[in-house]
């Protein structure tokens, strides 16, 4: 193992514990890299488009995954079951274009899904290789708790950026939804 393994390891095996000893503290300026007692200067990056939606995917993601943590869900599969309450009976294959996530990809979420008796997959009707999706009882239920709770994320986030801001924000990413008008 190289040193830089090594360093690796390190930090990775301490990050738990330094969370832990940093949590609830105010978030202090980052030290500059000379020991200069000034912040490190995020200029640039605050000037770039890429930079700053990240920030605010960061914001976006912990706080939704710390609203839906309470019914164990994470953003994909609060997506999954939106869709298929939405289109009942979707194929496999619809679902994981409209969601963009690999064919491959999708199956284990969906076991995952299955197994906790949250959707059903059947046979498809018109094509027996394909599963027909639906939710079941306890997913509907489930879901309708977790649009409540993602409903308060969405309040945060409108606080944050006020009503106005939200709309325009809203417009503005539907541009990054239309995948194959971006090719």
């Amino acid at each position: 193992m190289s040193v830089p393994d090594r360093t690796v390891r390190a930090s990775r095996s301490t990050a738990p514990a330094r969370k832990a000893r940093t949590a609830g503290k105010a978030r202090r300026s980052l030290p500059s890299p000379t020991g200069a007692s000034h912040p490190v200067s995020l200029k640039r990056l605050k000037s770039l488009a890429g930079y700053l939606i990240r920030q605010a995917q960061l914001w976006v993601f912990e706080d939704f995954n710390e609203t839906l943590a309470p019914l164990d869900i994470r953003p994909v599969q609060y997506s999954i079951l939106t869709v298929i309450r939405e289109n009942p009976g979707l194929s496999q294959m619809a679902l994981s274009q409209a969601l963009g996530i690999v064919r491959s990809g999708v199956v284990p979420l969906l076991d995952g899904l299955e197994s906790r008796g949250l959707l059903k997959r059947t046979a498809h009707a018109s094509d027996r290789r394909s599963h027909a999706l639906r939710l079941t009882t306890d997913g509907n239920a489930l879901l309708k708790r977790a649009d409540a709770l993602v409903q308060q994320h969405e309040n945060r986030l409108i606080q944050k950026v006020g009503p106005r801001g939200h709309k325009q924000l809203i417009e503005i990413l539907k541009v990054f939804g239309k995948r194959d008008e971006l090719k």
